[in-house]
């Protein structure tokens, strides 16, 4: 089963620079890559509510 690839722009959503962020939802999960300052990342997406909740995974050394 051919599970389709979809491509948002959520409005400020960088976590780096509040710009708007291109998100790539496939299924691999989303990834997404600013056009503004470059970051890149895999940002986690939640159903709530109120709408989508986007925020990043904290790194961690």
């Amino acid at each position: 089963m051919h599970t389709p690839t979809r491509d948002y722009t959520i409005p400020e959503g960088c976590p780096a620079c509040g710009a708007d962020l291109p998100v790539r939802v496939s299924a691999a999960g989303p990834s997404g890559v600013c056009k503004h300052c470059g970051w890149m990342g895999r940002p986690l997406i939640t159903v709530t509510h109120g709408g989508l909740r986007v925020h990043s995974a904290s790194a961690q050394a």
